[in-house]
């Protein structure tokens, strides 16, 4: 089974009037950014049509030739409506850099954190199957729990989680799991035996 992500929404207001304002005039004297500014510009009306993607295309291309600093502002929020978590939260943080308002740049590192932190399904698998019978798996620091099939999928908040998995008769096995940007992970966790399998357990 292909684990899910949860969706991020992004309001319509956000995108139609996104942390400052985007009505800069472009500088005389500089061809490259002229181009800039007229493809920041195209990119606002594309936006307005509701074209998307030929917004993000012209916004791309703003920002190759130099273009404002709205610009990375802009294609972020368009990435968001596009759940590419990652790559929006890559410009947020380029847009922090170069954002001339404290206000602006602190809103920009807090949206590319509140971006990192979305749910995520996360998946554990054990094996071999003889572990996998009487595995109990658990998640940071909760009590453990049994799960017979083997494995179990969580909903998790983005960061780092510690999983770790027992079974009797097998060497605990435990990993800190890195998630984030809403991206699904799975965990394989590879049992060893001890040499002593012991008494053989059930779960409840």
């Amino acid at each position: 089974m292909t684990p899910r992500t949860f969706v991020f929404a992004v309001s319509v207001a956000a995108l139609v009037a996104p942390l400052g304002a985007v009505s800069q005039p472009a500088p005389a004297g500089d061809s490259a950014h002229v181009e800039a500014f007229m493809r920041m510009r195209q990119a606002l009306a594309a936006r307005s049509r509701g074209d998307l993607d030929e917004c993000a295309r012209l916004l791309r291309e703003s920002i190759d030739l130099g273009g404002p600093p709205a610009a990375l502002r802009e294609l972020a929020l368009v990435l968001e409506t596009r759940q590419r978590w990652r790559e929006a939260a890559g410009l947020w943080t380029r847009y922090s850099t170069v954002a001339t308002a404290d206000a602006d740049r602190a809103a920009a590192l807090e949206r590319r954190e509140a971006l990192y932190r979305l749910l995520t399904r996360i998946e554990v698998r054990v094996v071999p199957s003889s572990a996998a019978r009487v595995a109990r798996v658990w998640f940071d620091h909760e009590a453990p729990r049994w799960y017979q099939a083997g494995g179990v999928e969580r909903v998790i908040e983005g960061g780092r989680h510690r999983v770790r998995v027992e079974a009797a008769g097998f060497t605990p096995w435990e990993m800190i799991v890195p998630t984030g940007f809403g991206e699904p992970v799975r965990v394989v966790a590879v049992m060893v035996p001890t040499g002593d399998a012991g008494a053989p357990r059930t779960g409840p």
